[in-house]
């Protein structure tokens, strides 16, 4: 045979029931990792719960660098920091529910209240407003 023959160069390659079967696996194993990935991803998009509501604390310089703490329903206390310059805000996100909210500055309390925080909403506090009752 001579290889100079442009004969040989344009006969399809055949292909064996064995290639046929590789592909074939290879393509049900594709689709089978995608559905899992999507199943896994639906599973904890349904189980996940995330915080939906926003409490804004606006502070003052004597306030700087003072402790934030929420004690809530079921997720235990939460602490923040209020932030620094130039504004004193600090937001915190929640989940639905009642929370005690005592913020400490200076080695004492500068605001202690209670709130109810519902889903969907921001709130906005300012704890320069309300001088502080003790627990």
């Amino acid at each position: 045979m001579d290889p100079t023959d442009e004969g040989d160069l344009d006969q399809p390659e055949v292909y064996t029931p064995r290639h046929t079967v590789a592909v074939y696996l290879s393509l049900g194993l594709a689709v089978l990792m995608a559905m899992g990935l999507i199943a896994a991803t639906g599973i904890r998009w349904l189980t996940q719960r995330t915080p939906s509501s926003i409490v804004v604390f606006h502070a003052d310089a004597s306030m700087a660098d003072g402790v934030i703490t929420l004690r809530g329903p079921e997720s235990g206390d939460r602490t923040a920091t209020i932030a620094g310059e130039p504004e004193f805000t600090t937001p915190v996100f929640l989940e639905p529910g009642s929370y005690t909210i005592t913020v400490k500055a200076g080695g004492r309390v500068m605001y202690h209240d209670t709130m109810y925080v519902a889903e969907g909403n921001r709130y906005d506090i300012d704890i320069t407003a309300k001088p502080a009752t003790q627990p």
